[in-house]
Formats: C-alpha cells, sequence, structure tokens
C-alpha cells in the first residue's frame, strides 16, 4: 500500500488573517552533478526476456526468497509490497533502477501499465529493436538491427570501442548471431537473416564472438548432418579451418583452456557444439512441472565459462574492453511458459554474473570495470498464482519450483530490473529520469547505450596538426522544490449577508513545483488547509461553521479546486496530478461563516493553515 512521503505546514494565525506563509518543500535547487568517473572496462550482461519475475522465480528456487514481488490491484490502486531478500549478488549493487524498452512505435505510461492487467500485453519491442537501443542509444522498430527506422546506418557501441582502441566481444547462450549479440557489432535490415549477420560479425572488428549455431550438432550435442540455418557453408569453413584471423573453439574443454590460459589468442570465434541453444533445447523439453536439472545437461561450456573466457581474451588489452554476456534462453523459457527450464537458464545466468564479479575483484577493480545486469525486455508475462485482473506475488520454497501463472507466449511492455556497480556507474542514475508508480526510478533502454558511448569515450583525432575537442554537456540540476505561498495582506474582512452568514475571500494562494519527476516520486501534489476555532475572549465559536468554496483563478499545469467543505478538519484547497503538476498553480476561495444560534457578539480571531504535499 502506498505512505504518504512527507508533507510541510506552511501558515500562520491572526484575527479572522490567514498570515503570510512562504517556503520550499523539500531540498534546495541542487548543483549539476558532476562527471562521472570513466571505465576502462564495460561489461553488460543481459539476461533476454527477464521481467523482475523471473529473476525472482531463480532466487525463489534457489534460496526460497524474492527481492522485488509486489501485489497490485489495478481498480483500487493497492500496492502491496512483499519483503525483499537479496539472493543474488547484482541485488546488493549501488544502483538498483527499472528499464523501460519500447521500440520506436511504442510508449510505457505508468497509469496505463498498472491501470489494467492487459496494458502491459500488447505494443511490446522485440529484441532486435531493444538491442539496437542498447548497442547505440537510439530506438528503431522491431526486426531491425543497427539502422534507424528511415534506414540509416547506426554506429554501435562495440565499432566505438574499438575506434578508442579497446577489444570487443559478444557471448551468448543461444547463437552468436540472434539479435541481441547482433545488436551490439551488426547492421541487418532484417533480424531474421542470420547467414548475413554471421558474415558481418565475422569480418567485423570484434574480438571475441562466442554462442551456439554449430552446424554439425543437435541440441542433445549430438552429431548430425551439416544444417548451415545460422552460419554459410563457407563461413563455417572458413572460421573452422584457419581461413580467418581468428582461434576456433567448439568443444567443452577447449572453453574451458581458453578461460584459464595464459597464452590467450587475440580474437576468438566460439561455436559451442549444439545446434542453438547451450541446455535449453535438451531433450526433456516437454517436461515442464519437474524439478530443474531433473534432464541430464549437455557436456558442452555453462554460459559463466564461456565469459571467462572472453574475460581471459580480453583482459590483454591495456586499453580495456567491451563485453556484452547474454543469456539468451531464458526468452525462449519465457515464449514456451517453460517454468522448469526459465529457473535453469537465469539460474545459469546468475552464475555468469557471479563469475564476472570475481573476475572484477580478483583481476581488476571496481575502480576501473562497470558492469551492468539487466533485460531487453520481458517475455511471457510471468505473474503469481491466480494473477488477472490483478498481478500477485510469486511464492515458493528452495528446492521447489515456485508457485507462478503465465499469461503471454510473447513479449510485453512490463519495466525490467537494472543494476549496476562499478566505475561511471552513478551516470546510469542520473539518467534515470522518470518515475513508475510500483516500480520507482527508471531509465529507458537507449539511456544505457548513451552513457556506454560516454565510458567509451572518443578516439583521438588522425593528423599532427589536428587538435582534439571534448565538450561535456552537464546533466540538468534535479533539486526542484514544491512551495505554497500566500498573499500577504490585512486581515479577512467578513460581511454580513442577507441571510445571515458572513462572507469573505481567501487570499490568493500560489503553488510552485519545480521537481523533477523522480524527485516527485511520480506523483502530483494537494494543498489543503484547516481552521482554528474562533475566539473573542473565552467566547467560542466552532471551525465546523467555517466553510470555503476553493476557485483556480491560474494554473500553468491543469490544477483542479477542492470542493466546498467545512474548515474544522483539512480540507482541500487545489491538487493536481502526475501529469500536470509542474509550473504555479494560483488559488483562491470564497469564505463562509455561519454562527450558530445564540452566539455572543464580538470580535473573533481564527486563522487557517494551509499545507501543501505530494501526494502518495
Amino acid at each position: 500500500m502506498t505512505t504518504r512521503r512527507g508533507s510541510a505546514s506552511l501558515a500562520g494565525g491572526a484575527v479572522l488573517c490567514l498570515g503570510l506563509a512562504t517556503g520550499p518543500l523539500g531540498a534546495a535547487a541542487a548543483t549539476a552533478a558532476e562527471a562521472p568517473t570513466e571505465p576502462k572496462n564495460v561489461i553488460l550482461m543481459i539476461s533476454d526476456g527477464a521481467g523482475h519475475a523471473q529473476f525472482d522465480a531463480a532466487s525463489l528456487y534457489e534460496h526460497g526468497t524474492s527481492y522485488a514481488q509486489v501485489g497490485v490491484d489495478p481498480a483500487t490502486g493497492t500496492v502491496e509490497r512483499v519483503l525483499g531478500t537479496p539472493g543474488q549478488v547484482y541485488e546488493g549493487w549501488p544502483v538498483q533502477l527499472a528499464q523501460s524498452h519500447f521500440s520506436a512505435t511504442g510508449g510505457y505510461v505508468t497509469e496505463d501499465a498498472w491501470g489494467s492487467f492487459d496494458a502491459v500485453a500488447s505494443g511490446a519491442t522485440d529484441s532486435a529493436a531493444a538491442a539496437t537501443a542498447l548497442g547505440t542509444g537510439v530506438k528503431t522498430t522491431n526486426g531491425t538491427i543497427g539502422f534507424t527506422p528511415d534506414g540509416e546506418r547506426l554506429l554501435t557501441v562495440g565499432e566505438q570501442a574499438k575506434a578508442v582502441g579497446k577489444s570487443t566481444g559478444v557471448v551468448t547462450s543461444v547463437p552468436f548471431n540472434h539479435a541481441t549479440p547482433a545488436g551490439f557489432v551488426a547492421h541487418n535490415a532484417d533480424r531474421n537473416d542470420y547467414q548475413g549477420l554471421a558474415t558481418e560479425m565475422i569480418d567485423s572488428d570484434t574480438d571475441v564472438i562466442m554462442g551456439g549455431g554449430h552446424p554439425n550438432f543437435t541440441d542433445a550435442h549430438t552429431s548430425r548432418s551439416s544444417n548451415y540455418r545460422w552460419i554459410s557453408q563457407a563461413d563455417f569453413d572458413r572460421v573452422s579451418q584457419g581461413g580467418t584471423d581468428r582461434a576456433y573453439v567448439d568443444s567443452k574443454q577447449a572453453f574451458e583452456d581458453l578461460a584459464t590460459t595464459d597464452d590467450a589468442p587475440e580474437k576468438v570465434f566460439g561455436l559451442a557444439q549444439v545446434a542453438e541453444t547451450l541446455q535449453y533445447n535438451r531433450p526433456g523439453l516437454a517436461n515442464d512441472d519437474v524439478l530443474p536439472y531433473t534432464d541430464a545437461a549437455n557436456d558442452v561450456p555453462e554460459l559463466s565459462t564461456m565469459a571467462e573466457g572472453a574475460l581471459n581474451v580480453l583482459d590483454a588489452n591495456d586499453e580495456g574492453f567491451f563485453l556484452m554476456v547474454e543469456g539468451g534462453a531464458v526468452d525462449w523459457a519465457g515464449h514456451a511458459n517453460q517454468t522448469t527450464r526459465l529457473v535453469e537458464e537465469q539460474l545459469a545466468f546468475n552464475a555468469a554474473v557471479e563469475s564476472v564479479d570475481a573476475w572484477v575483484a580478483e583481476n581488476s577493480s571496481w575502480d576501473e570495470t562497470m558492469v551492468i545486469v539487466t533485460a531487453d525486455h520481458e517475455t511471457g508475462y510471468l505473474s503469481g498464482p491466480g494473477a488477472d485482473p490483478t498481478w500477485t506475488p510469486l511464492t515458493g520454497e528452495a528446492g521447489q519450483l515456485p508457485e507462478v501463472s503465465w499469461h503471454s507466449g510473447g513479449h510485453t511492455n512490463q519495466l525490467v530490473p537494472f543494476y549496476a556497480k562499478g566505475a561511471g556507474s552513478e551516470a546510469f542514475t542520473q539518467r534515470a529520469t522518470s518515475w513508475d508508480q510500483v516500480r520507482g526510478a527508471y531509465l529507458d533502454n537507449t539511456a544505457i547505450g548513451e552513457t556506454i558511448f560516454d565510458a567509451l569515450g572518443h578516439a583521438a583525432p588522425e593528423g599532427d596538426a589536428t587538435a582534439a575537442l571534448e565538450a561535456r554537456v552537464p546533466a540538468p540540476a534535479v533539486g526542484g522544490s514544491l512551495s505554497l505561498s500566500v498573499a500577504a495582506g490585512a486581515p479577512v474582512a467578513f460581511s454580513a449577508g442577507t441571510d445571515g452568514a458572513l462572507r469573505g475571500a481567501l487570499p490568493a494562494v500560489t503553488v510552485r513545483d519545480t521537481r523533477s519527476e523522480v524527485q516527485a516520486r511520480g506523483a502530483g501534489w494537494t494543498a489543503s488547509g484547516t481552521a482554528t476555532e474562533f475566539r473573542a475572549g473565552n467566547r467560542v465559536i466552532g471551525a465546523d461553521a467555517l466553510r470555503w468554496a476553493p476557485e483556480v483563478l491560474a494554473s500553468e499545469n491543469g490544477a483542479t479546486a477542492g470542493p466546498a467543505a467545512t474548515l474544522e478538519a483539512p480540507a482541500s484547497l487545489a491538487s493536481s496530478d502526475r501529469t500536470t503538476r509542474v509550473g504555479e498553480t494560483v488559488v483562491g476561495a470564497d469564505l463562509e461563516l455561519r454562527t450558530p444560534a445564540g452566539a455572543a457578539q464580538g470580535r473573533y480571531g481564527s486563522s487557517i493553515s494551509m499545507t501543501v504535499f505530494p501526494q502518495d
């Protein structure tokens, strides 16, 4: 359930008077943030198709705990949060946000997303558009890799890394040229042109390419007649027979040796001995209600081993590197609503994160390496048992499949988790400028690509007579405020009407809101007032005899006046919602005092205290 996050009482008292009241709510305007530290190494880890529920499903099986589970009733807006227990290494990292990921033709509105269970089930991105946004900082249409919707070729972070002298690599548990890895180094108007993508990736400057898609093996890790769906015969022959400058690796032992050798090659093409996925497509896929690992595993490298091998190769470059590691088959499990394999694939991804975390501690440092853990989108619309039309939390015990419900065979527009740690990671918090009513502060996937570009920097210009220039556009100041003031003047004078009531007018009340969306926590504001009882010596008239009828005199933001009400308890003067709160609103009110029968004559004094506070 929601809670009020604070209020400020801005009032003074006088004889039938509203005292002058001014002052801000919250912090003073903040100075521009300092420039983030530039990392030497950037490692981006993507659990393809994993929303908050997918991340937690693995933790429930592994530990019996969850971290980000909620129950939400769209009819009432009530949010019930399950107490989170960190169970994964990244859940202790300093940067924890959410991420939006819609394509160039989509959007995300928090009220819509949590106002109807069906809202996020349509209009979602695919992996190609999401990878392009993550890998270029620019949104595009579904199915497109490395081009704008108008067909303009985009610079990828992989290309930028090479331009500044860093090494680059992409590693995945699905085919090496699937949409996500391709989005960081390649360009193609059709994500399904796998052979074309394979050729471009092999011929690119990318130093490490690893994944599935072996033409000579099945997904059970058995030999088969060659199938060149993912890579052409010509490309396979040249990478596997020494026709390129890449060392070729395909056996489990060879991957393990690569992870530990002191003499790693400069460039690698690693093709695990599976047709598509390391483990997801192995025999037993129809067994969706058995415990994870019931079906015998393929004798192929783990994603963590492949990541360790890539790091061993890339770390030889003193200038640093960019590496993308994808747990790609979480998405495949989501499409099939396969809970058992989902847990397996997310656990394999978590193990890869743990390996990377350990590598930073042992071979680098958090002062020179930035690691990001996130997803490209959510797949399968995973929720807790009994969900729809409400959202329910996943539950479960360690060693057992979690209690879940699936609601789609496709992608959804739900926000996904985002974690980061290390040099420069504070930049992501600066770019998280939006607020979700359930998940809190979030950034868009394009901001991730933009931040990685900034971390990589720029290549030195060519030519002895050329001067390099670099300008930093600072992040906007985030220190806005919410304040209320009352026009100065003499005490309100009441005059008698023909009906016996005393009438006056509230001085103009001005509410100013300059907060950012995150500072406002995605909520509007309410200004309210309450009156003290009227006193003349020991003579008293209760505040319930005073009534006001508020009116918005001017507004830059579409604020609305509160209803007519008596003032013995706080009554709304005006309010504004999330989308119309920013700017200045001036509010007045007609005041009416109806004296009780038999009230003694005299000069009575009272006051109205007014408060402006963020809405829940």
